[in-house]
């Protein structure tokens, strides 16, 4: 567009629309009867810096706003300094809530009403937390308002009315806030400070449909490179937004797979076959082979990827509106793929009038622009531009945060929130983080403890308590307390499992607590003990000999041991007070029996002590054993754990022979201790 004649005290809007492929900018001001485009600029991207519409190199994608920005500079002959921008609704999330309070008896005023509205904007965002429970932060990308009820009595608006109980239904947007920090990241490392942030949708909605033509209900769907986003209108609201992940690139890339190009020329013969008046496209596939394709038989080798493309802007439709919608209106550069609104109109199961690109007439009521720019490609651009001038003020104003001034535009239509961004605060201690949830397994079953819900900021205006979206004028006084994080889900065994019951034993002359054994991850675990992320929390039966051996793994045979000094049956109960020891182990014969006079009967032997000491407890090939006591405290080397390993055959070589303890190669003579991590394996 031509350079235009600079204006005396003309403000001027910078709108930038950063999609997946490329960033167009566009500067418009206001005029009486309308607004008036001045001038569009805009450039690809040479590397993939974007993904389905959300920034992923914020150097690279910089790289491009930088080239816009100083072409729009150029031709308009004025730095620029703030810019006001919209993010893709890849990652977004839908929040329905309702807040009432009482009005008292005299009119509503506009305070009181952003007040309600703010409320409910805060109870969407913690039942979005609570309906989460990932640890995601997520910020406010924008709401509407579906209903107004006073005193149970349906209204447009409540200002200026009376009644005792005011009730609002709102339906808020949310998007991390790694998208939303990109963005004021990208602009910073340009120059740029964000005047503004709206959603995609909402901008193009802003340009395409009126808000007299939103009693209707209608979808708006900006089909761009990497997303198609959808907003729904009914009864004078936006009731809906969703998004699809299938978009332009998607027919690009089958192109591509098709007719064996690369990315550039698939997006070339893309656009020539979306003009009638073309023929036959002509290009040189990767193979250095110089082709021809007549347009109807290009576009046939199109359809499945236009109908899958079809299909998903139709169900993502009726799952968000529950059935299909009066009127389908189609933007973006997507919105020009041959064949796509009749498959579009064909999926939802509407006639084929229903559907249509664009609604650039309305657009050419309220903006006056060279007539190229007035089509369904800057949809968005404009109306991201349109949104910003809709919510602009007259002059900058001055507020207070915290004692410290920040100066800000667009006073009119301040809320707290900008000026908290404005002010250097993120959106993590705006709205804090919910605290971490705790997965694990108890006794083979999922479990999922949820983090605790942040507690939210505390603010004020001028002494008032207020909320994040509570409006702002010149010299306001703002009080903000940071938003404190969730506490992270903690908990011990006992309160997964509950009392845990126990019979006091000795085991080995050490004090045992049998009846239900806990084992965390296979290890001895107390009841008092805390469960980690992703741990397996056991509770076994202890309370018979044999459930003892099998709880702890013991490396003996029933035979070896006693029961209160007697032998014993797997099947033994435990009680209280009951003592398990090893039977004592024979010593060897001497070679020959000792003389003995005549006649004389032998001495009865007396009884072997039973062997006490403590248990050693190891990782064998990663299963838990224990070792029990051995005389005299003698310590266990490597050739004694032959006879405990099941998972290979050692009379078998397979290979070589390795032994390891705790990660480090060692021999069969190595003692082994209690704690240790041994490995004994084939090396083939």
């Amino acid at each position: 567009m031509g350079k235009p004649q600079k204006m005396e005290n003309q403000q001027l809007i910078f709108a930038l629309d950063i999609g997946t492929r490329s960033v167009i900018g566009v500067v418009c001001a206001q005029k009486d009867d309308g607004f008036e485009v001045l001038c569009v600029e805009s450039a690809e991207h040479t590397e993939r810096a974007m993904i389905d519409g959300q920034i992923e190199d914020i150097e690279k994608t910089a790289r491009v706003v930088r080239t816009v920005r100083a072409a729009v500079e150029k031709s308009l002959g004025t730095a620029l300094r703030e810019v006001h921008v919209a993010a893709a609704g890849r990652i977004l999330h839908t929040q329905r809530a309702e807040y009432e309070m009482e009005m008292g008896d005299l009119p509503v005023n506009r305070r009181q009403l952003f007040t309600l509205e703010s409320r409910a904007v805060q109870k969407a965002y913690e039942e979005l937390m609570h309906r989460q429970g990932d640890g995601l932060a997520f910020c406010c990308a924008g709401y509407s308002v579906t209903q107004y009820t006073l005193d149970g009595y349906s209204f447009s608006t409540l200002l200026g009315h009376r009644g005792k109980k005011a009730k609002v239904e709102i339906i808020a947007t949310f998007l991390p806030d790694e998208v939303i920090e990109s963005l004021y990241t990208t602009m910073e490392s340009t120059g740029l400070s964000v005047a503004s942030v709206t959603l995609e949708p909402i901008a193009a909605m802003n340009a395409v449909i009126p808000q007299e033509l939103r009693l209707l209900n209608i979808a708006l769907v900006d089909i761009g490179a990497g997303t198609s986003d959808i907003a729904i209108s009914n009864k004078g609201s936006v009731v809906a937004y969703t998004m699809s992940t299938v978009a332009g690139d998607e027919i690009t890339e089958q192109v591509m797979r098709e007719f064996l190009v690369d990315f550039s020329t698939a997006e070339r013969l893309k656009r020539e076959a979306g003009r009638e008046d073309a023929q036959q496209l002509e290009f040189t596939d990767i193979l250095g082979n110089s082709l021809s394709v007549e347009r109807a038989a290009f576009l046939e080798k199109l359809h499945p990827a236009v109908s899958e493309l079809a299909n998903s802007i139709a169900q993502k439709i009726l799952e968000a509106n529950g059935g299909p919608p009066t009127a389908t209106f189609l933007v973006g550069g997507g919105s020009r793929t041959p064949g796509l609104k009749p498959l579009v109109a064909e999926k939802l199961g509407v006639e084929e009038n229903k559907v249509a690109n664009g609604g650039i007439n309305y657009i050419k009521r309220s903006v006056r622009a060279d007539e190229k720019y007035l089509s369904v490609e800057y949809a968005t651009p404009v109306g991201i531009a349109i949104t910003a001038i809709h919510n602009n003020g007259q002059e900058e104003a001055t507020v207070l945060l915290n004692e410290k001034r920040v100066r800000l535009l667009n006073s009119s239509t301040l809320r707290v929130i900008d000026v908290l961004l404005r002010g250097g605060y993120e959106y993590r201690r705006i709205m804090g983080h919910s605290g971490e949830s705790l997965s694990f397994t108890f006794n083979g079953e999922e479990r999922r403890l949820r983090g605790g819900i942040p507690q939210l900021a505390r603010i004020e205006v001028n002494g008032a308590p207020a909320g994040i979206t509570s409006p702002v004028q010149e010299g306001d006084k703002i009080v903000f307390v940071p938003a404190q994080d969730g506490e992270n889900a903690h908990a011990a065994v006992r309160d997964v499992a509950g009392e845990v019951p126990g019979i006091g034993i000795e085991l080995f002359g050490t004090p045992y607590r049998a009846g239900t054994a806990v084992r965390i991850n296979g290890f001895a675990a107390g009841p008092d003990d805390e469960i980690a992320q992703n741990d397996r929390v056991e509770l076994l039966s202890v309370r018979t000999i044999g459930e003892l051996i099998a709880a702890e793994d013991l490396a003996v045979h029933i035979d070896d041991l006693l029961l209160n000094g007697a032998p014993c049956a797997l099947d033994d109960a435990l009680q209280e007070g009951d003592r398990v020891t090893l039977a004592a182990a024979p010593e060897a014969a001497p070679a020959s029996p000792p003389k003995e006079a005549a006649g004389a009967p032998a001495p009865d032997a007396p009884p072997a002590p039973a062997v006490q000491g403590k248990t050693v407890a190891i990782r064998l090939n990663g299963r838990h054993v224990t070792l029990p006591p051995r005389p005299e405290g003698q310590s266990y080397q490597f050739f004694d754990l032959l006879n405990f390993v099941t998972d290979i055959d050692l009379g078998k070589p397979e290979g070589k022979a390795v032994l390891k303890r705790n990660q480090e190669e060692v021999s069969f003579l190595e003692s082994i201790v209690d704690g240790d991590e041994v490995q004994i394996y084939w090396e083939k």
